[in-house]
């Protein structure tokens, strides 16, 4: 008995790129912003010309994993920002992921 229908079925499904965007002041859309009790929160950790490092890496299915770290030495292709004791680096792979993010700092009962 021969089979009218095909043994493989093949599907092509469109590629569709999700981009969330966090937040924006307004200022300007691509850059990274700091709010003022996330300034306020790095001036008291951040002593002795540390920063806080912001970096975006792929978190296989669950998508990418944002890190937070608190570091000392700065690489070639990072980017500063703020001034004083609130200083936060993201290196350009992750810059691209973050642009047009605000950075904050709030507490809750369990967690900062």
């Amino acid at each position: 008995m021969l089979s009218l229908l095909p043994k493989r079925l093949f599907a092509s499904i469109p590629k569709i790129s999700y981009h969330r965007r966090l937040a924006s002041s307004g200022k300007e859309d691509n850059q990274v912003q700091l709010s003022d009790s996330c300034i306020s929160r790095l001036k008291e950790i951040c002593q002795n010309g540390a920063f806080l490092r912001v970096s975006v890496e792929g978190g296989g299915c669950s998508g990418f994993q944002y890190k937070f770290s608190i570091d000392k030495h700065l690489g070639d292709d990072d980017t500063v920002l703020g001034d004083g004791g609130a200083r936060v680096a993201i290196d350009s792979a992750s810059a691209e992921y973050l642009s047009g993010a605000t950075i904050d700092y709030h507490t809750e009962l369990i967690r900062s």
